[in-house]
């Protein structure tokens, strides 16, 4: 045991805790010697303490609180005032490092500049700031976007509409933007993307169904998909617009494990997240992975054993924290950068067999 009970305060919606079948991680932390507590975070935390690590999903707080919202800037402002009296509080994540992801044109540019990978990109974006049609038009020429791109909200997380995409196909389809929102390359991917589930120095991939490929002549037959991007990508998921072309079959190119490790390794590094999620697909006709997007604290569908795992992050943090007190002064805490990610690879196929 790390120390006379070493308290793990949490403030996670209720939904997710439902989902996440919460009940299971407080038998585990009572397993492993922690003692779980449910925080209230409209209320004095020095009250509810002590705590030595909080594990948060507050990003929707976070978000109106930018947006201005008095009740959320007051929970933000209560917490970053405890942060900033406890130092040794371990913060799953931190705030400033989730606030980078907020706005998907910044946390594309963090990822075009940090990404130092060989056939690892992100898609080329441009935010859409008119809604004068030919304005929007000159943006995306001028960035070399081309039809089709996916349109998305620039706010990634906060409120419903955060999924809500299209893929627009030619110049009338501008008008379906909703503006404000990035335009980002469509990669042609054969409908698979790998989410890539990360928790501290572990991580696990899924394989599930997204968009099928678009070429040239459908810019000039098809008007916008409007889609969610949860939906698409279900286990399971049986859109119309997953289902490949029959000669669009053999272009599927086999994932490569090592790649995802200096993937996750490379976004670990720029966003210092211990609890991620990085959505990849593969170009079809190069084999070059994109990372099309980061979420902080995903759903982990498809995570074998994540409780222990996260558990056992925590430990290393701890353990971590520890040796540095001992370690003097100027030591500072190495966030989950290991270089033996333990990784695992999964498929809707896969499962479908494990569960025979």
């Amino acid at each position: 045991m790390m120390c006379d009970k070493c308290v793990i305060g949490y403030w996670v919606p209720e939904k997710k805790r439902q989902k996440f079948n919460w009940t299971d991680f407080e038998n585990a932390c009572e397993s492993e010697g922690f003692q779980l507590k449910m925080i209230d975070v409209n209320s004095s935390l020095e009250k509810q303490g002590p705590l030595h690590v909080f594990l948060h999903k507050l990003t929707d707080t976070q978000s109106h609180a930018e947006s201005g919202d008095k009740n959320a800037e007051d929970i933000v402002s209560r917490l970053q005032e405890y942060i900033a009296k406890h130092p040794d509080l371990i913060v799953i994540d931190p705030l400033d490092n989730i606030r980078n992801l907020r706005n998907r044109c910044e946390s594309y540019e963090f990822m075009q500049e940090g990404i130092r990978l060989k056939d690892v990109f992100t898609p080329n974006f441009v935010e859409i700031k008119s809604r004068n049609l030919h304005e929007a038009a000159s943006t995306l020429k001028r960035r070399g976007i081309k039809y089709p791109f996916v349109c998305k909200p620039l706010i990634a997380y906060g409120s419903s509409n955060a999924h809500k995409m299209m893929i627009i196909f030619n110049e009338r389809g501008l008008k379906d933007c909703q503006l404000p929102c990035v335009a980002q390359d469509f990669i042609n991917h054969n409908a698979i993307l790998y989410k890539v589930f990360v928790v501290g120095e572990r991580f696990h991939v899924v394989e599930r169904p997204s968009l099928k490929n678009f070429y040239q002549e459908d810019c000039n037959s098809l008007s916008t998909i409007f889609f969610n991007s949860h939906d698409i990508s279900k286990s399971g998921s049986k859109s119309k617009w997953s289902i490949l072309s029959e000669e669009d079959i053999p272009l599927t190119v086999k994932p490569n494990h090592q790649t995802f490790e200096m993937i996750v390794k490379n976004i670990q590094g720029i966003f210092g997240l211990v609890l991620v999620g990085i959505d990849v697909v593969i170009e079809n006709h190069t084999g070059k992975y994109a990372i099309i997007d980061v979420n902080v604290f995903p759903g982990y569908d498809g995570y074998p054993n994540f409780f222990e795992h996260l558990i056992d992050s925590i430990r290393k943090l701890l353990l971590e924290q520890r040796a540095c007190r001992q370690n003097s002064k100027g030591c500072t805490l190495k966030k989950c950068q290991s270089d033996d990610l333990d990784s695992g690879f999964e498929s809707d196929e896969k499962r479908k067999c494990s569960t025979k």
